[in-house]
């Protein structure tokens, strides 16, 4: 059962990556680069990578993602989740969100928190 939630929600998180990622690339900042921290697809903090600090989304009901933020990206440091796939991401950063298999996303389905960092061009 487990493993079927698992996959269920591996295969919603690249339909949302696919829908996400159309253009390829993320969207470029006006000035500098930048975490998007967005809930429900609304955005709630827009960082800039030279302000490192550790943002906490707490959503009430026990609902709670720790994003740390450097000077060189982000990384889901926590989540109160069940399946932690977010955790397990990893940190997305200037030098790899090309080749990361989730792009420049750090994603808690659960949570509907989504963590993008946004680079200029």
């Amino acid at each position: 059962m487990r493993s079927v939630r698992i996959l269920a929600a591996s295969f919603l998180m690249l339909l949302l990556l696919a829908g996400l990622t159309a253009c390829g690339q993320p969207p470029a900042t006006a000035d500098e680069d930048c975490v998007s921290i967005q809930v429900d697809g609304r955005e709630v903090r827009r960082i800039p990578l030279s302000k490192p600090q550790t943002v906490t989304i707490d959503q009430g009901g026990g609902v709670v993602n720790v994003i740390e933020i450097t000077e060189r990206g982000a990384v889901m440091k926590s989540s109160t989740c069940e399946n932690q796939l977010c955790v397990h991401m990893g940190e997305v950063n200037v030098d790899n969100w090309e080749y990361r298999p989730n792009g420049a996303f750090i994603i808690c389905l659960p949570h509907r928190v989504t963590v993008e960092l946004k680079v200029k061009e």
